[in-house]
C-alpha cells in the first residue's frame, strides 16, 4: 500500500469513526413524538414544540454531518478493500451506498432547516400551515426517502459480505451493516437507540481495524525498504 493510499485510508477511518458517534448520538439528542401524516393538524400540534427546539436541531445536524462525512469513510473502505478478492463487491457496495446517502439527504435537509420554522409558524398561530407536512410525509419527498434507506441497506449489506469475506476486519462490517440497513426513522425510540450503539460500535471498530491494517501495512513498506531490517532477517 502506497504511503498516498495509507494517508486517505486513515482519513477515510477517521471520517468513519465520526460518522458512527454522530449517528450514535443522533437518537440521543433527538425529540420523539407520535407522527400520523394523514392527520397533520393533530401531529403538528403534538410536534411543535419538540420540532422547534434546539434539540430537534442539534440531532440533525448531527446526522447531516454523519451522512456528509459517510461516504468518505466508504471510500477509504473501498480503496483498503479493493487490493484483495472483494473489490467487484466492494465496488457494487460503494455505488448502492452512495446513491442510498443522496436520496436520503433531502429529506434530513427538509427535517432540519424547514420543519423547526413549521412548527415555530404553528406555535406562533399558523395553523393553517399543517397540511404542508401531510404533503411531504404523503409525497414523492418521502418515495425518495424510502428508496434511499433500501440502496442504503443493499450497500452495507453489500460492504458487510465484502469485510467477512476478506476476513481482516472480522464483525465489525457485520455490526455496522446491521446498524445502518435498520436506520429507519418511524421505528420506536428504544429501537432507534439500540440501533444507534449497533452504527457507533461496528464503524469505531471498524474504522479503528482499518487504522491498524494501515499502520501496519506501512511499517510492511518501512521494513522492505530498509537494508538495516533486511541485514538483519
Amino acid at each position: 500500500m502506497q504511503k498516498q493510499n495509507l494517508a486517505r485510508v486513515r482519513l477515510g477511518a477517521f471520517a468513519l469513526g465520526l460518522s458512527a458517534l454522530l449517528l450514535t448520538a443522533f437518537p440521543l439528542v433527538r425529540p420523539f413524538f407520535p407522527l400520523d401524516p394523514r392527520s397533520p393538524g393533530e401531529t403538528l400540534a403534538v410536534a411543535s414544540p419538540s420540532i422547534a427546539s434546539a434539540r430537534w436541531v442539534v440531532a440533525h445536524l448531527f446526522a447531516m454531518v454523519a451522512f456528509v462525512l459517510l461516504p468518505f469513510g466508504m471510500l477509504a473502505l473501498y480503496a483498503y478493500l479493493r487490493a484483495g478478492l472483494m473489490e467487484p463487491r466492494a465496488l457494487r457496495a460503494l455505488a448502492w451506498s452512495l446513491a442510498g446517502i443522496a436520496l436520503i439527504m433531502p429529506m434530513l435537509g427538509f427535517e432540519t432547516f424547514v420543519l423547526p420554522i413549521l412548527g415555530t409558524l404553528y406555535l406562533a398561530g399558523t395553523t393553517g400551515i399543517a397540511p404542508v407536512a401531510g404533503l411531504i410525509y404523503l409525497g414523492p419527498a418521502i418515495a425518495v426517502f424510502l428508496l434511499g434507506l433500501l440502496f442504503l441497506a443493499i450497500g452495507v449489506i453489500y460492504f458487510a459480505l465484502a469485510i467477512w469475506r476478506d476476513s481482516r476486519l472480522g464483525w465489525a462490517g457485520v455490526l455496522f451493516a446491521i446498524g445502518l440497513a435498520l436506520w429507519f426513522p418511524p421505528f420506536p425510540r428504544a429501537v432507534r437507540i439500540i440501533d444507534g450503539f449497533f452504527i457507533g460500535l461496528g464503524g469505531l471498530w471498524l474504522a479503528s481495524s482499518m487504522w491498524r491494517s494501515a499502520e501496519e501495512a506501512q511499517r510492511d513498506v518501512s521494513n522492505a525498504r530498509d537494508p538495516t531490517v533486511l541485514h538483519h532477517r
